[in-house]
């Protein structure tokens, strides 16, 4: 009961917590020895998970003696959170333990995107447990918008995109323009500047591709008129992208929303869109096998029944996680989903968690103070070890890019940095 984290898809905790009632002779037996985790970590998710009104109860116990307090570390931003992540791996690779023996968990798929660059920056190798970022299907289509607008002879992210989402252009269109285009030995684009001004195709398939190069008219002249990251999220939604994913209104839906949201943030840190594309290419130019093994990156729902020596667990802050959507759509039995995601995702640790939240993110274009996660609140004290940001010796921002167009006064801190600042003393 305390690792039913699938309410999303359908699964019911009352389905367990009903069973006595449902059948009168059953006998419950709590299997309670762990045999995984050291007692620290098993501490603190007892008394995480204790906070939950509805569960059978249980308190899991281990005889294993040693490991280590979990680490609750604060960083100023995502940025920072990722590097300082990506600094303590490269000191535990040094220490000894195995890529193949550390995970990063996050509670929301886009939250990779840091990860992933950050790794690829430094040469740590990694896997993603599902899909990379920069290969997710909405991700693919949005990068194919803005490489043709930037390279019209780009016939694959032409190929990509001319019926994405649906336009009505079927198959046949498609191998018609072809055609021309290899007879002609135009770009794909080009071609149907050609084809529109013929009779060629019926009444509704011809305005389709008028409106499509007017679209790309007025995007190309906005090159020179308006920010590369306004640009991205206007082609986003006048091309009715955006549009047709919320009107699915599913949860995979909302995730690639929010996935499109992300990658536009990775656009402010490039001074232009082709700087930006050019790093994606290198990024997706990053896949190789290696021998020593790789850190598994993935979210929270896949990690059940995974374990590893060290989890890392960043993004814990108040409505990132919990989520701030399951706890208006669900109320406090949503509430009570996330803490148990919480609790899954600190019991997949065998010798060391480390949980971090940030004090600002950069969402949809603007800073936003962040606070640490409730379920920061609800660990005990004797079982952590706390790290501030603003306490480390050494603080290595140079070969990481920090974008922040303002200043940190003396005195003014975030809500998020208070909150943690009283825990401390």
């Amino acid at each position: 009961d305390d690792q039913s984290i699938y309410g999303w898809r359908g699964a019911d905790v009352r389905n367990i917590l009903n069973f006595e009632k449902d059948f009168n002779d059953a006998k419950i037996l709590r299997l309670e020895e762990n045999y995984r985790s050291s007692k620290y970590i098993l501490n603190a998710a007892n008394t995480l998970i204790a906070n939950n009104k509805y569960r059978l109860g249980k308190s899991l116990k281990t005889s294993i003696e040693t490991g280590e307090k979990i680490n609750i570390v604060q960083a100023w931003d995502g940025l920072d959170e990722a590097r300082k992540i990506s600094t303590k791996i490269e000191t535990l690779i040094k220490q000894g333990v195995n890529f193949d023996e550390i995970a990063v968990l996050v509670r929301a798929g886009y939250q990779t995107r840091l990860f992933e660059e950050r790794f690829v920056h430094i040469g740590l190798p990694y896997k993603v447990v599902g899909v990379k970022f920069y290969e997710r299907l909405e991700i693919r289509d949005a990068l194919a918008y803005f490489r043709l607008l930037i390279q019209k002879s780009d016939d694959l992210a032409f190929e990509r995109i001319i019926n994405s989402p649906k336009r009505g252009i079927g198959p046949q269109t498609i191998n018609f323009i072809k055609n021309y285009s290899r007879d002609k030995s135009k770009s794909l684009f080009n071609s149907i500047k050609d084809l529109v001004q013929t009779d060629e195709f019926r009444p509704g398939v011809k305005l389709t591709l008028k409106n499509f190069i007017k679209n790309y008219d007025i995007w190309e002249d906005d090159l020179t008129k308006i920010s590369h990251v306004d640009l991205a999220m206007k082609i986003l939604e006048e091309s009715g992208y955006i549009q047709s994913l919320k009107v699915e209104k599913s949860l995979e839906s909302e995730g690639r929303l929010e996935n499109l949201k992300e990658l536009v943030n990775a656009m402010s840190a490039f001074d232009n869109m082709i700087g930006f594309l050019e790093h994606i290419a290198l990024v997706n130019d990053s896949d190789a096998e290696h021998k020593d093994g790789q850190i598994s990156l993935m979210t929270l729902h896949a990690a059940k029944g995974l374990e590893f020596d060290v989890v890392f667990l960043p993004g814990w802050e108040e409505g990132l996680f919990p989520h701030q959507k399951s706890i208006e759509e669900k109320g406090q039995n949503g509430l009570e989903e996330e803490r148990r995601l919480a609790y899954v995702g600190i019991t997949r640790a065998k010798k060391k968690a480390i949980i971090s939240f940030s004090m600002n993110r950069f969402y949809q274009g603007d800073w936003i103070d962040s606070m640490a996660s409730r379920f920061i609140e609800e660990l005990p004290e004797k079982n952590l070890e706390k790290n501030s940001f603003f306490d480390e010796e050494t603080n290595n921002d140079d070969d990481f890019e920090f974008n922040q167009d303002f200043e940190i006064e003396e005195g003014t801190r975030s809500p998020g940095w208070i909150r943690y600042q009283k825990r401390i003393k």
